[in-house]
């Protein structure tokens, strides 16, 4: 059961262009695919963030934080001591395939990957391919729980130059996992649908409650209407409508 608690900030430091690994104290439950609401204000935004889990150990959860607006502006600029509100876990836990694994993220879509990779790999081989708009970062703690890592970036630099679906291939893969923005996601699908390779997306929406009340993260699937907080975030592509 999701539970509120307000911790106080273990670390956070600036690891990419408008990139902060946020760490908080506290023991906290979290499975790959799930993610917390957090907020450090009172008012004003009246909405807390929804954030997947970049990792946990024990006394710590850590989060990577993307400045997008004034909510992760303020969480960007927490110090350590300040008090930070959590509200979780929440979202349905993704599980491993087994056999050979692919992790594909870009931008911000990395964020939920790391703890997959650290968690799926007592299951099977993982790789990572990860894409940036500027300078590759988190690199090297992703060399450390995954067999392999490919780089990509629009500006050349750690990598090759380009974007993360230029350097994927699904060919030899059991299953791939994939985070991103939308037209990212739908062709990786593309490729792992004609490779005939099983592709689950974790999908970002904005939400309020987190819980499934507000209904307002309802994504399209072949099913029906369903909501990323409460029935994802990851979902099997082949249950996705894709507008493109």
């Amino acid at each position: 059961m999701p539970c509120l608690s307000t911790v106080p900030v273990a670390a956070n430091e600036e690891v990419g262009p408008g990139a902060f690994l946020l760490r908080a104290e506290g023991d906290f439950p979290a499975a790959p695919g799930q993610f917390y609401l957090l907020r450090a204000w009172d008012r004003d935004p009246p909405l807390s963030r929804p954030m997947s889990v970049f990792d946990r150990k024990c006394g710590q959860i850590s989060f990577l934080i993307f400045v997008r607006g004034q909510g992760t502006r303020r969480l960007a600029g927490l110090r350590p001591g300040d008090p930070l509100t959590l509200f979780g876990p929440l979202g349905t836990p993704v599980r491993p395939r087994g056999g050979r694994m692919a992790l594909v993220g870009g931008g911000s879509g990395i964020a939920p990957l790391y703890l997959a990779a650290k968690e799926f790999r007592t299951a099977g081989e993982v790789d990572a391919f990860l894409g940036f708009r500027d300078r590759p970062f988190l690199v090297p703690l992703f060399q450390e729980v995954a067999s392999r890592v490919h780089v990509a970036s629009e500006v050349g630099a750690g990598g090759v130059k380009g974007v993360v679906t230029e350097i994927f291939r699904p060919h030899g893969y059991d299953a791939c996992y994939a985070c991103g923005p939308d037209g990212m996601l739908e062709r990786v699908w593309q490729a792992c649908r004609s490779a005939g390779v099983p592709l689950w997306v974790f999908l970002e929406e904005r939400m309020a409650c987190g819980v499934g009340a507000c209904r307002g993260c309802a994504v399209r699937t072949v099913g029906g209407f369903r909501l990323v907080c409460r029935d994802g975030p990851a979902f099997p592509a082949e249950e996705v409508i894709w507008d493109g």
